[in-house]
């Protein structure tokens, strides 16, 4: 068979970046990387640092740069016609990664949401349809289900029970996606966190943004009145009995090549963690770690006090992940890899703590100190 060369998209993001890194250790095949270039940095400088850092965060031996030879930048934009790309790719049995998105979720932000992550993927698609590529990947989230419970198949959502605009926007490029006539996969990872050996990640959103916002509101409640942190035990909503959907990004880039490499059947698949955590013990470890007293946990806001309606408010995005408890079926990954799938990333309170207190170090190193009010 001859060989392939891959487009990726989001390749100097997340979870784009620990794919490429996979695909570059498992493969011998040509690797093209769409970066947008900045007024500072060309495509090629970005990518080049950005596997620089993921890398070394990674711990990988020194042996990956020997393939980056086969690595090369092309400038373009997803957001842009044709995805911008002026120069004309070369004839190839084409394979397309598409892993940019962005991960604002506020109505506010609509524009730019739709902009990124429905036009974004319309465009790739079309830029994939030129290129005559062989296969679609299209990296979602697990969470298009929404505010579902239960036991969640890999199989088509819609829009009805989204709880924000990101979820809504990832529901409807997975349509396009499927409406493509391409031969498409989607991989649907969890919540995505650190390297499970390294604990690195390149960015933090998800578990990380709700840990940033908990830091902040204890800088709040410091800067009302000194030492009011460590007297205020506040409510949060949290079903105790439930999973959050944490998976480490070196488990989903894994996955998500393996399965392309065996040339698994068009459909979804979800690469989440065989081994999720308890939500309620995640919540309160996070709060451990932001130096908040252990939260009330409970069902209803009814009783929600001043406090309490500020911290939701603050963690609005993240609230949708403690409720309605859903475990993802992975038959559609074991089915294809066998032994070769994920056996789960054991992820108890003090592997949280470990995975989270680097990062919340960082957080209060690059805080400004503000005047307590009076």
């Amino acid at each position: 068979m001859p060989r392939v060369t891959h487009l990726i998209t989001g390749a100097t993001g997340f979870v784009g970046s620990a794919i490429l890194l996979e695909l570059l250790q498992r493969t011998e095949d040509p690797i093209v990387a769409l970066v947008r270039p900045t007024a500072s940095q060309t495509a090629e400088q970005r990518l080049h640092e950005t596997l620089e850092a993921v890398a070394t965060g990674f711990a990988l031996d020194e042996g990956w740069r020997s393939g980056l030879g086969r690595v090369r930048a092309v400038a373009g934009d997803i957001c842009a016609p044709g995805c911008g790309v002026e120069e004309t790719l070369p004839a190839a049995r084409w394979v397309v990664w598409h892993a940019a998105a962005s991960l604002q979720f506020q109505d506010r932000h609509r524009e730019h949401i739709d902009r990124t992550n429905v036009e974004g993927t319309r465009n790739v698609l079309s830029l994939a349809r030129a290129l005559e590529a062989t296969d679609f990947h299209h990296v979602s989230t697990a969470y298009v289900v929404g505010r579902r419970a239960g036991l969640m198949a890999p199989e088509v959502c819609d829009v009805e029970s989204v709880n924000n605009h990101y979820e809504r926007s990832k529901v409807i490029a997975e349509q396009l996606v499927l409406t493509s006539g391409l031969r498409s996969r989607i991989f649907r990872p969890g919540i995505v966190i650190g390297h499970s050996r390294t604990q690195y990640a390149l960015n933090y959103n998800g578990m990380y943004g709700f840990l940033r916002g908990l830091i902040k509101f204890r800088d709040v409640l410091d800067r009302t009145q000194p030492g009011l942190s460590t007297r205020t035990l506040v409510q949060i909503r949290c079903d105790e009995e439930g999973d959050l959907g944490l998976v480490t990004v070196d488990e989903v880039a894994r996955e998500a090549v393996l399965l392309a490499l065996r040339d698994a059947p068009p459909g979804i698949y979800n690469l989440t963690n065989p081994t999720p955590p308890n939500v309620a013990e995640t919540v309160r470890t996070l709060f451990e770690v932001a130096r908040l007293p252990s939260p009330a946990l409970v069902t209803d806001e009814s009783n929600f006090s001043t406090f309490d309606r500020k911290l939701s408010e603050r963690l609005e995005f993240y609230r949708s992940y403690l409720i309605n408890p859903k475990r993802f079926c992975r038959a559609s990954v074991e089915a294809v890899l066998g032994e070769a799938s994920s056996p789960g990333v054991l992820l108890p309170p003090p592997q949280i703590h470990t995975f989270s207190r680097g990062y919340a170090a960082q957080v209060e190193a690059e805080r400004v100190d503000v005047p307590v009010a009076r």
